[in-house]
């Protein structure tokens, strides 16, 4: 008897069956109170408003929107390539430095790497208040890790024998340091670094919703007052933004033998880090008596009792495990389904939609007609990752081959089969280490779904953030932590069985 095999093409639909326990509890969970506002709010998405009061409105918050952005991901990429680099074994083999001093850096930055931007700025703003700078603290503490281990895994890739050659000359420990690693940061600079200027306003975005300021407080704001004419006007304004960044990233070319560049580049390093560095010490100083009163706040007790705490716990695994079941399955089955050019235009702008679309947005749109549940998050945060991952997903199946799905076709077997076997068969693989990777990201962002859908760890840290309880913001921190580095160490392991 044949016993039934798994590949990578069917291990990328099965995640699909977290779908059955998913829509049972939304089917249950359904109230049709809130469907004309729902209704309101997608026809509004072609009637945007647009009159001199908005445009001017529009062009302030985008303004803020792009500053927060840019020097966020300016001081990330400049830290997260000078950490990336004290954090790879490279630095340490030049250097004779001891490896403890190496896993020091690397477990300090998996902690606050593990920590969503979100959770950081809420945070932030519980202690300093609002201000324009909290937007870009809390998006450089995690960015800053984030890209040091992008960095970090590009520097380990060169070659130990390089290093030896040049060390035989007796060159300056520096400079040879230098030499090796130059071409590969500019390099992973091309490669992720631009894409990461995107993703530092999407994050902005995402924080103006909590009061960081930018355009993402204007698209709250018009929520609030059920002003979805407003918030289509805000929402668009902000895919042109993202369009014409994707553009312009595009025509950007990078020369890392040009000279002019290269000093041009160490300017900018070196301003970047004393700029950094003096408005650090000028944000704490000149906030000095609240980071001084921190201390009192941690005086308060916890009421957390362990069963809750503990539902909270398993709460977010679900949220998390159900979301990326979503994520990975539902843009090969929609594609597959619905294989057609016109069918795919449609899908691709729904998903540019869902990508658009601040997650907290889409998750107070659906309570309009249904109840807050883990479900219902996860279907938020799922249908969000969906419209990414069906991005990359879109890009690899156009650049492929099309030998064999053509060949199959010409044997008369159906288009879906032909797409399924001749097609995304041979993408599977990869998709499935990019979900693996993207699952790390869903991981954290359980956080925000967690804070408005009234779920999870999220939810607790607000609960607790509200009423001072610090205790409780340190057990829900550590708890979430280490629910990321376990769901990373996982995938991790995940993506190297795939790669």
């Amino acid at each position: 008897m044949n016993k039934l095999k798994l590949n990578y093409t069917s291990l990328s639909f099965l995640p699909i069956l977290v779908c059955i326990p998913l829509g049972f509890q939304l089917i249950n969970n359904i109230h049709f109170g809130g469907f004309k506002l729902f209704q309101e709010f997608l026809i509004s998405a072609f009637d945007p408003k647009i009159d001199n009061e908005i445009i001017i409105i529009v062009i302030k918050r985008l303004n803020e929107t792009i500053l927060i952005g840019f020097f966020s991901w300016l001081v990330s990429i400049i830290f997260g390539a000078i950490f990336g680099i004290i954090s790879s074994n490279i630095y340490y083999k030049i250097f004779n430095i001891p490896n403890f001093f190496y896993r020091i850096i690397r477990f300090f930055l998996t902690i606050i790497r593990s920590i969503h931007e979100v959770v950081w700025g809420i945070l932030l703003m519980q202690i300093y208040g609002i201000n324009f700078s909290i937007g870009i603290i809390a998006i450089c503490i995690p960015y800053i890790a984030v890209n040091s281990k992008v960095f970090a895994e590009q520097l380990e890739t060169i070659d130990y024998k390089s290093f030896e050659s040049i060390n035989q000359i007796n060159a300056p420990k520096f400079s040879s340091l230098l030499t090796l690693i130059w071409n590969p940061i500019i390099n992973t600079f091309k490669n992720f670094g631009l894409y990461r200027l995107e993703c530092s306003i999407r994050s902005t975005v995402i924080l103006g919703l909590f009061g960081a300021g930018g355009i993402g407080t204007s698209i709250f704001l018009s929520f609030q007052t059920l002003n979805f004419r407003e918030l289509w006007t805000y929402l668009w304004s902000l895919a042109i933004l993202i369009i014409l960044s994707g553009l312009i990233f595009k025509k950007i070319k990078f020369n890392s033998t040009n000279k002019i560049l290269s000093i041009f580049f160490i300017a900018v390093f070196f301003i970047t880090i004393l700029f950094s560095f003096s408005y650090f010490l000028y944000f704490i100083f000149n906030n000095f008596e609240n980071f001084n009163s921190i201390t009192s706040l941690f005086k308060s007790s916890s009421e957390l009792g362990l069963f809750d705490f503990l539902k909270l716990i398993l709460e977010t695994i679900i949220l998390s495990l159900l979301s990326t079941g979503i994520a990975i399955s539902l843009p090969p089955l929609v594609i597959g389904i619905f294989n057609n050019n016109t069918s795919k235009i449609f899908i691709k702008i729904f998903a540019f939609l869902l990508r658009l679309i601040p997650t907290p947005v889409i998750l107070l749109t659906l309570l309009t007609f249904n109840n807050p549940s883990v479900s219902l998050a996860a279907l938020t945060l799922g249908l969000h990752n969906a419209g990414i991952t069906s991005k990359l997903l879109f890009k690899n199946l156009d650049s492929q081959d099309k030998k064999n799905y053509i060949a199959m076709k010409s044997l008369v077997i159906s288009k879906k089969t032909s797409w399924l076997l001749g097609l995304f068969s041979q993408q599977a693989k990869s998709y499935l280490a990019y979900c693996a990777y993207r699952s790390d990201i869903i991981i954290r962002e359980t956080a925000i779904v967690g804070v408005i859908g009234s779920v999870g760890l999220g939810w607790q840290l607000q609960e607790s953030l509200s009423s001072f309880a610090w205790q409780e913001v340190t057990i829900v921190l550590i708890a979430y932590s280490s629910i990321a580095i376990v769901g990373e160490l996982i995938n991790g392991k995940i993506k190297n069985s795939l790669t």
